[in-house]
Order: structure tokens, then C-alpha cells, then sequence
């Protein structure tokens, strides 16, 4: 009978240990208060700062305790849709959404007439504890082109100390993926009492949602892309960046031709890229530490690289005219650009972390590193980024979250023609999969679209999600952003 006793009352101690365990684990509402913002519009807006204290590492019963942090508007309506969940960018972008609320909260505000608007910081970023923003910076000698090799061998250097110095500070790189920021989101839902949200992301956003939505599809209401970076996009295509280069010279806008010249833009591009790996220049650049006049030798990897990083966003429409210009001995923009891609450059652990995670599947890296040695700007947009991932003990997503999957969830993606981050085919690749989802294509939109369209997006943007009749929404399949090449 004592030993009978004795053993329930142990049951008991291991049954309420493991439901401490457990709770851990689930995470903690450490706060959540109202609070004005003086917003950049002259407005003051009323919203509420929330923190979590949550597992670092999900599969550890051990895992250390971190915490994130969220921000919410309530909706104005007193029968509100499901909240809006705003993914942000990156990963691990700089300020974040969170960080630069001043500036945001009046577009916010936009969007919560019928629904609550939720913010959340990406673990490791921004106010969260810990940020895991690299210590010290790196950079790379001005007198010398640059090169893929050299700056691979500063990088690694410099992540391995990043790497060292959090790991250090007992952070588990394990716990840093997008499917523990999946996990972040849903925690956050689940604390704030909420049955479905709305996805609303942006690139890497647009990642993030689509791992959500295969992860938690029951708690999905409806799902709206920008810019959208698939299960298996993080690794771009060499070929896909060289198509939008060679879009570029048939681009005219009033009569005016993006390039004037007797060939292909994209032949000036490949031309004036062999004649600098053949025979760098010196350039005079201003220095963006000192702003005093300063030497850089210049190479092919050079424009290859300012280039890629160029094609995608806003600038494009100014490559023609800086490429006239270099081959008229004029080198002065791809040095000013080519400087601030070699001093002082920064790292977050947190987004190097992520990326490497999401990474791709062994085929799409097989054809990436065939494309890269055929492509005109080579492997440019991919850069460096993935080269250190050896030397990181992160937890790779695997396949099963590289693969797509079908889904009814409604869904709405917008792109941009003239994006060589998150290209045209990125979307095409998603149509066969989502059977509800509509497409808007933005003529001459780059990853910077809402730089570029925004005040035409923002009412299809809001029909969207304030739809109490979700099929009633309706939108044109074509968009065109103003298209002005003859200012550069």
C-alpha cells in the first residue's frame, strides 16, 4: 500500500513537472499596455506594446527564455474581421517595422477600419532580447577590386566571430529560422485570444507567411503577398536577374527609350563588365565614413555586383544612363556605389541564421551554381550571403518546407515585372498550387513597389482585407506604375 502511495504521489510531481515544463515552453505574456504614438504625420495614434517571453529553442525542455516583442491597433469597427498580421521583410531588416513605428503607424492605420493590425519583431531583431546584431564590422581593401573570393574569406572571418561571441553569450543558433518565427506568430495569436488572422507579407514576409499557412492552415483567414519569395525562392536564379536585366532596354517611357544604343543594353553590360576584369580603373569616390575624396580600384565584380543589387529595386531605371557614362570613361557612380559595399558592412546573426535555414532544396542549388558561371552579372545577387552557412549550427528547415503545397486559403499576390529579387516566375510558380488565389502583375514594378505604387495599390490592398464577402473582392490583373526614364 506505501509503495502504491509513494508512486502516485511521484506520478503526480513528474505529471506537474512536465506541465511546468510544458508551460515554459508555450511561452509568457510578460506585458501588454496602451500607448500614444506621435506619429510623423503630426497625428497621435493610440496602440498597444505587447512582450513575450518564449522559448529560444522549442525542441529543448531546457531551451533558454527569450523575448519578442508586438504592437497592435485595434480595429475602429465594433464587429471586427480577423486580425492582420504584419510580417516583416528581411529577415532581419534595419529599423524594423517595430523600430520605425512612428513613421508606419499612420499606413497602419490605413488597414484597421475592420480588423485589428498586429505587428510582430522577428526573434533576434530589432527591440527584442536578445538582438543578435554582429559585433564590430568588416571591410574590404579599396585598392584592389573587388572579388567574389576576397570578400567570401572577410566574411567568414566575420561571421565565425559573430558566431563565437553569441554563442558566448549561451544563444542556441538552433533556435532561428522561419519556422520558429512561424512558431512566434502563432504564439502571439494564441495569446491575444485570436480563432484566424490574416497574413499580410512582403518578400522574405511573403516567405514567412506561406511557411505559416502550410504550418497552422486552420488558423489562416486569408493571405496577402507583395513581392512574393515561395517556399524554395531564398536562393535566387542567376538566369531570372540576368531576364530582367535584358527587359531593361526595351522599357521606353513617352517616346523615350530606356537605352539608346546600336545592340542590346544587356550586350553594353556584358561588354564594359569584361573590359574592367580584364583592366580595373581607379575611381575617385567619397568616403561614407569621412566624406573626404577617396581612391578605389574598381573590377568586373564590382559592376556585376551594384549592378544585380541595383536591377531590382527603384534605381533601375537609371542603369542605362550610368552604363553610358562608364563607356564614356566616367566610373564616378559605380564608385560611390562600390565604396559603401566595402566599408563598415554589418551582419545580423539572426538573418544570416534564417537564411541559411530556408536555403534550397540540392536541385535548385545545382542549377543556381550552373547559371552563375553562364549569367551575365554571374551569382552576383546571392553575393556572399550563403558562403558562410558551414560554419553555423543552424537548424535547416529541410524539404518538406523547400516543397510547395495546395491550398484553398484565399490569397492575393502582387508583383512587379522589373524584379530580379522576387521576379515574375516567383508567382507564376504559385498559381497551379493556391486554387483561391488571385494575381495583380505591375508593369514596371520593381521590389520597391510600394515606393513606386503605392497610392495605386493601397485600395485594392484594403478592399482586400476589410472584405466581409471575400469573393465580392475585385481587381484588375494588370497595374502599371509611372514609368520616367528621361530623369535619372
Amino acid at each position: 500500500m506505501m509503495t502504491k502511495i509513494i508512486l502516485v504521489c511521484w506520478l503526480w510531481i513528474l505529471n506537474i513537472t512536465l506541465c511546468a515544463a510544458q508551460t515554459s515552453l508555450e511561452g509568457k505574456l510578460l506585458s501588454l499596455e496602451s500607448s500614444q504614438i506621435e506619429a510623423s504625420d503630426g497625428k497621435t495614434y493610440t496602440g498597444e506594446w505587447g512582450r513575450l517571453e518564449i522559448p529560444e529553442f522549442s525542441k529543448d525542455p531546457n531551451s533558454n527564455l527569450i523575448q519578442i516583442s508586438f504592437f497592435r491597433l485595434k480595429a475602429k469597427h465594433s464587429n471586427p474581421l480577423p486580425p492582420i498580421f504584419i510580417l516583416d521583410g528581411g529577415p532581419g531588416d534595419t529599423p524594423s517595422t517595430i523600430q520605425n513605428m512612428n513613421r508606419m503607424v499612420p499606413i497602419l492605420s490605413m488597414f484597421n477600419q475592420r480588423n485589428d493590425v498586429v505587428v510582430v519583431e522577428q526573434r533576434g531583431n530589432g527591440i527584442n532580447t536578445p538582438n543578435l546584431t554582429c559585433p564590430g564590422s568588416f571591410n574590404l581593401p579599396l585598392d584592389l577590386p573587388l572579388s567574389i573570393d576576397r570578400s567570401m574569406s572577410y566574411y567568414r572571418k566575420y561571421v565565425a566571430n559573430c558566431r563565437d561571441y553569441w554563442e558566448s553569450q549561451n544563444v542556441n543558433l538552433k533556435g532561428y529560422n522561419v519556422i520558429a518565427l512561424s512558431d512566434d506568430t502563432d504564439m502571439v495569436r494564441r495569446i491575444l485570444g485570436y480563432e484566424k488572422i490574416m497574413l499580410f507579407g512582403g518578400s522574405f514576409g511573403s516567405h514567412h507567411a506561406l511557411t505559416y499557412l502550410k504550418k497552422y492552415p486552420d488558423q489562416v483567414d486569408r493571405v496577402l503577398l507583395t513581392l512574393p519569395e515561395g517556399m524554395n525562392h531564398t536562393v535566387k536564379y542567376p538566369m531570372e536577374v540576368d531576364k530582367v536585366l535584358r527587359q531593361l532596354s526595351l522599357l521606353s517611357s513617352d517616346g523615350h527609350p530606356a537605352y539608346k544604343g546600336p545592340s542590346a543594353f544587356s550586350d553594353l553590360v556584358e561588354s564594359i563588365i569584361k573590359q574592367l576584369e580584364q583592366h580595373p580603373v581607379k575611381a575617385i569616390a567619397e568616403h561614407p565614413e569621412t566624406g573626404e575624396p577617396t581612391e578605389i580600384v574598381l573590377g568586373g565584380y564590382d559592376l556585376q555586383l551594384v549592378t544585380a543589387l541595383e536591377l531590382g529595386r527603384i534605381g533601375y531605371r537609371s542603369l542605362p544612363q550610368h552604363y553610358q557614362e562608364m563607356n564614356s570613361g566616367d566610373y564616378s557612380w559605380l564608385a560611390n556605389s562600390a565604396i559603401n559595399l566595402r566599408i563598415n558592412q554589418t551582419r545580423n546573426l539572426m538573418a544570416v541564421l534564417t537564411d541559411c535555414a530556408s536555403g534550397a532544396t540540392s536541385d535548385r542549388w545545382k542549377a543556381v551554381k550552373q547559371q552563375g558561371k553562364k549569367a551575365i552579372l554571374g551569382d552576383a545577387l546571392n553575393d556572399i550571403n550563403f558562403g558562410a552557412c558551414d560554419l553555423l549550427g543552424f537548424s535547416d528547415i529541410g524539404d518538406l518546407y523547400r516543397v510547395n503545397y495546395y491550398s484553398t486559403v484565399p490569397m492575393l499576390v502582387i508583383y512587379g515585372t522589373q524584379d530580379a529579387r522576387t521576379p515574375k516566375s516567383n508567382a507564376q510558380e504559385l498559381k497551379p498550387y493556391f486554387s483561391h488565389a488571385r494575381f495583380i502583375e505591375v508593369q514596371n514594378g520593381s521590389h520597391d513597389l510600394f515606393q513606386e505604387a503605392f497610392s495605386i495599390l493601397a485600395p485594392y490592398l484594403i478592399d482586400y482585407l476589410s472584405a466581409v464577402n471575400i469573393a465580392s473582392f475585385e481587381a484588375p490583373e494588370t497595374l502599371t506604375v509611372p514609368l520616367d526614364l528621361t530623369q535619372n
